[in-house]
This record gives structure tokens, sequence and C-alpha cells, in this order.
């Protein structure tokens, strides 16, 4: 695989809050909470859609690389019980591109994850898209199987992105495309872009 799928929660340094919107400040109570946080320092910044925070116990950072997992704010509430079919859990998986070779566009994507059975790619914008009808259901309990996974590259690092949601959920279909767009248009916003590369078909 392209990307190493993280299932658990990965200890990290704290990082601190930013820019929390009411119902981002009010998930941020519980201290799990983040709107952005450091993965690479001066390379790569996680940051999600609106609505969505990092979950600070998923973190992983340094010039290795490093993970994070995001969950719609109100989820890290301690009083949260489900996730919910409306809304999704996203992830970000940075590796310096010097240690991957493996090609982004979708098509090398949908070979990497043929096992995964891609239904669906898309290369434009500096990223690539794959849905894929399997795989979905090991990070989360009662996840749907069909879910999307994006690549691109810049600041020399490699940034998998990924869109599951539980089983019937509507990130599962278009909606999850267009949650992977607007989750790599954020991570590119909050990063301090230097290197943009795109990578020909």
């Amino acid at each position: 695989m392209v990307f190493t799928l993280l299932t658990g929660c990965l200890e990290g340094a704290p990082v601190g809050q930013t820019n929390l919107s009411s119902a981002e400040s009010k998930a941020a109570q519980g201290s799990f909470a983040l709107a952005s946080a450091t993965i690479v320092p001066e390379k790569v910044i996680a940051a999600g859609p609106r609505g969505f925070c990092i979950d600070k116990r998923s973190l992983k950072t340094g010039r290795s690389g490093g993970f994070a997992l995001l969950v719609p704010c109100a989820a890290l509430d301690a009083q949260a019980q489900v996730l919910g079919l409306d809304t999704a859990i996203l992830t970000l998986q940075a590796q310096p591109q010097r240690l991957q070779r493996a090609p982004t566009t979708a098509n090398g994507l949908a070979e990497a994850f043929k096992d995964e059975q891609p239904i669906y790619e898309e290369t434009g914008d500096g990223m690539s898209i794959v849905q894929l009808a399997q795989g979905g259901d090991a990070l989360i309990p009662n996840g749907e199987g069909k879910h999307w996974r994006a690549a691109l590259r810049f600041n020399g690092y490699l940034i998998g992105l990924a869109v599951y949601s539980e089983k019937g959920g509507v990130a599962a279909g278009e909606n999850g495309k267009a949650l992977l767009i607007e989750f790599a248009e954020a991570v590119l916003a909050a990063s301090p872009l230097k290197q943009f590369a795109v990578e020909p078909e």
C-alpha cells in the first residue's frame, strides 16, 4: 500500500489550539480537540473542513512524517455516543517523498490499493483521488467498506488523505469525495506551502 492505515490512537506531543469556531471551542473543552496541528515542522500542518477537529490523542509528528485523525468536533465531547451516518472520520499521513517511490497518480493509487477494489479514480489539480469498495470498515466499528483516498505532494512530503464513514454513511458516496477535496484544501491552506509537486500521468 502507498499509505499505511494507522487504526489506533498514536501518542504525540501536545499542540496548541488556534482559531476554534464556537462548536470547535465547545469540543475543545475536553482538551482532545485541535483546530490544527503541526505534523512536520515548517512543512505540513493538519487541518480539517469546517466542523472537524483533530483528535490530539492520535497525533504523531516529526521530520520523518506523521499522522492525524480528525472527527466532527462534537464527537470529541465526552457525552458523544455515536458518530452518525451523516458524518465521517478523516485521516492524514505524511511521509518524506524520498522514502516513497510509488506513483501518486490515480492509476498508481488504484494499483496500490487493488485488493480493496477501486471503483473510481481521478487525477487533477495536483491531487489524485480513488474510491475503494472495500477496506473502510477496518478503522471503525460498523464501518462502511466503501471509502475514499487521495494523494498529493508538497514541501518534499507525500501526503495521504482518507475519508471513512459508518455503514450506510453518506460520506461513502459523492459527499465523501467533496469532503476529501475540502480536507485537502484545508491542509494546503494551513501549511506553509513552499513547493508544490504535481506528478504527471
